[in-house]
């Protein structure tokens, strides 16, 4: 499955992996059973990682990435306290056309989203972050992201 979704951390994480190809038809799949269909979870979420490292191709249209984009923000706004860190390094194989649309997604999420949210070349990076941010704004620490 090119996305997988998975609770970390006893409920407090979200990590979202997407790799290979993607289609707006997965993404939709994968928020709705995920996601949408579960707000609650987001009640204890604490942390999400988007991580798009492994991505190689992005086939979502520009209303599908709007409509995502929305979803999430729409959960942001009811549960704002999330700390998302986004790693989407595209290798200098990938298409021009995957990169412009990882490039639009991420402005759509960041912008639209009441979370605080960063972007990130690097899990470690990103799992640097969230582990201090975490610590920081909810005195969680010893974070395992599994």
């Amino acid at each position: 499955m090119p996305i997988e979704i998975k609770e970390c951390d006893g409920g407090i994480g979200l990590i979202i992996e997407s790799r290979g190809r993607v289609t707006d038809q997965e993404i939709s799949d994968s928020l709705e059973s995920h996601l949408t269909h579960n707000r609650e979870k987001f009640e204890t979420c604490r942390y999400i990682l988007l991580d798009h490292s492994e991505l190689s191709k992005v086939d979502v249209s520009d209303e599908a990435a709007e409509y995502f984009s929305g979803l999430l923000a729409d959960i942001s706004s009811v549960y704002p306290d999330c700390i998302v860190a986004m790693v989407a390094y595209v290798s200098y194989g990938a298409g021009v056309d995957t990169v412009d649309r990882i490039s639009r997604m991420r402005e759509l999420f960041i912008d639209r989203s009441c979370w605080e949210a960063l972007l990130f070349r690097t899990k470690p990076q990103a799992v640097r972050w969230i582990r201090g941010k975490v610590k920081e704004n909810f005195g969680v620490d010893g974070l395992t992201f599994s």
